[in-house]
């Protein structure tokens, strides 16, 4: 019932909408096609999370900010720093690509990507693409794609910083400098998170009960130089490092369990403009992430380290009436250690060919892709896609899709020992998806309907003890979503229907809801804006099998946020999130934060 009313809500917005005032913006993607492509022209479903949204929303973590976006979902083993999924569509963590300027930052281990440490100081925008996208970006894009635009240099000198203060004795700080002309461009940037935060688990004894601490410091740096029109050379360079408090759930809980990370990205890019409508982008880029835990089992540190190194040429070419045409090369070698805790050699080479092609005739469009990948341990996999959509009015478009997919199996899930199986192979996915946008002005609204079969599914199996290929999924679900202004009123609404099954045993996926709603409702006083949020969440289950022991309950969170513009220079953010200090939980027996509020001062220069 509470689902039918949210949708039936957003269908009333959408039609008080057509009496607004218009306004036309155009944003521009890059994520959904490899280039740069207008959101009002694209075959698939995007969100774009801005640096004035980013700065508007007063967020502490990434995680906080992404838990607020269309079709994901979002699990935690406590307070920030601490363990964070991200399941877009229903798909795994693991299952989701997550890319900083386009360079893979996933990591070899079952634990994702290090996103959860990324501070959103960096950060100009978020691309997050929900769907299948492996003919564009390779394995473990099942579920989706995020990828984090980075902030670089503009021309003129410009000084920023930000201090903020919250419940738990939270801290966040940031500086930055940045300046150029018409040949060079730089920034510098450093970073500083802490936060006393909260026992992560429930009913926690001994030293378990003590608040669990979370430490985060970095920096960043970037130089571009444009030596011509049409030419660019540049370097980036950033990394964060901290300490992380958890929370072991052993018998006497007394040993003090944290997790030292450090998290690095550096990468070198050369565009140029070949002939007129050819354009070459050379890139070569690395992330490592290195996590070393400890803990009652190894207390003087279990170390884990991945490294990725990603070399890409890619070829934008424009067909005269026809579109534009997309051929790159791709090379990924990744690499964890220690070397000593496998069987052999834990380093994976992927090497890449794909191609495709965008274009647009009179009401009708299209996307066409196909990517080879030659992996070093499972051999040649082939994925494409094919979406076609047609513009039906001015303000009406409508688009259908069809996509391969595949996940390849981690070094910790081949080579472990005692555990691994080398004999596993990559999990695959077939979607299909289709959509209807409506875009008048200041307002756009979507639906959007999906079903994404997975095919050998890796999980531990309790019979052999090993990882092994056990099941099938199907992630099927239905998104709406509305985002529009009446005057000096904004609106923004999401509702999701997920259903995650386990084709196998008919059961839920774990930590999956089944219905999820996000509505924002923000109003703007000249200098001053506030926005009211609703987070709506239905039950979930810890687990795959759905028994009452592991049932989480659904939740209903309201959070405010407000900012002022004191002059052009300063304004202060403040954030009061769960008002009412509802407890609930997104993974089994870890705790949530209550009622928390933040408040910062923000140097900016327009």
């Amino acid at each position: 019932m509470r689902s039918s009313r949210l949708a039936a809500t957003l269908l009333q917005i959408v039609a008080l909408s057509a009496f607004a005032a218009e306004k036309e913006l155009e944003t521009i993607v890059v994520t959904a096609t490899r280039q740069p492509t207008r959101a009002s022209e694209l075959l698939s479903d995007v969100s774009v999370i801005d640096r004035e949204e980013i700065e508007r929303g007063a967020h502490e973590t990434i995680a906080d900010l992404l838990s607020k976006q269309a079709g994901i979902q979002q699990s935690g083993n406590g307070g920030p720093g601490t363990v964070t999924d991200f399941y877009i569509r229903g798909a795994r963590p693991e299952q989701t690509k997550v890319l900083v300027d386009g360079v893979a930052i996933n990591s070899m281990d079952l634990s994702g990507s290090p996103l959860r440490f990324f501070p959103l100081s960096g950060i100009e925008r978020i691309e997050v693409l929900r769907g299948p996208a492996s003919t564009l970006y390779g394995a473990d894009a099942i579920g989706g794609v995020i990828q984090i635009i980075t902030r670089h240099g503009e021309p003129g000198l410009r000084t920023e910083a930000f201090a903020g203060y919250g419940t738990r004795n939270t801290l966040l700080s940031n500086a930055a400098l940045s300046g150029g002309n018409e040949r060079w461009r730089f920034r510098v940037d450093g970073n500083h998170a802490s936060s006393d935060s909260i026992s992560a688990r429930k009913h926690a004894s001994n030293r378990d009960a003590d608040k669990d601490s979370y430490r985060n410091a970095g920096g960043a740096a970037s130089l571009s130089f444009l030596p011509a029109k049409g030419h660019e050379l540049g370097m980036n360079f950033r990394q964060n490092e901290g300490i992380t408090h958890f929370d072991s759930a052993t018998a006497n809980g007394n040993f003090d369990d944290r997790l030292k990370f450090r998290m690095k990205q550096w990468g070198l890019h050369s565009k140029n403009t070949i002939l007129d409508g050819w354009t070459s982008r050379l890139q070569y880029g690395a992330s490592s992430d290195l996590q070393r835990t400890f803990s009652a089992w190894s207390p003087k540190g279990d170390l884990l380290h991945t490294e990725n190194r990603q070399f890409s040429w890619q070829n934008d070419i424009r067909l005269p009436s026809l579109g534009q045409a997309l051929i790159a090369y791709e090379h990924l070698k990744q690499e964890a250690s220690p070397r000593r805790d496998y069987s052999a050699s834990p380093e994976i080479t992927t090497k890449s060919l794909l191609a495709g092609w965008t274009g647009r005739y009179a009401a009708h469009r299209w996307q066409i892709s196909a990517r080879s990948d030659d992996n070093s341990r499972f051999g040649r996999k082939t994925t494409r896609s094919l979406a076609y959509g047609y513009q039906l009015t001015e303000t009406l478009r409508t688009h259908a899709s069809y996509g391969t997919a595949f996940k390849a199996p981690s070094v910790y899930q081949l080579y472990i020992p005692i555990y691994g199986n080398a004999e596993l192979k990559p999990e695959t996915a077939k979607n299909v998806e289709t959509a209807i946008f409506w875009e008048k002005g200041d307002h756009t609204a979507s639906a959007t309907f999906y079903r994404n079969r997975v095919e050998n599914l890796i999980d531990y199996s309790f019979v052999t003890s090993t990882y092994m290929n056990v099941s099938k999924a199907r992630l099927k679900g239905l998104t709406l979503a509305y985002t529009g202004r009446f005057g000096d009123w904004s609106v923004n609404t999401a509702y999701d229907w997920l259903d995650a099954i386990n084709e196998d045993t008919h059961n839920r996926l774990g930590r999956r809801a089944r219905n999820r709603a996000f509505v924002s409702v923000g109003k703007r006083w000249g200098a001053a804006s506030a926005a009211v949020e609703a987070v709506v969440s239905s039950r979930r289950f810890n687990d795959h099998d759905e028994t009452k022991a592991t049932e989480m309950g659904g939740y209903t969170l309201f959070n405010l946020t407000s900012r002022y513009a004191i002059n052009r220079e300063f304004s202060v953010e403040a954030r009061l999130n769960n008002l009412f200090d509802r407890k609930y939980e997104t993974a089994y027996e870890y705790n949530t934060l209550g009622f928390n509020a933040f408040v910062g001062l923000r140097y900016s220069p327009r």
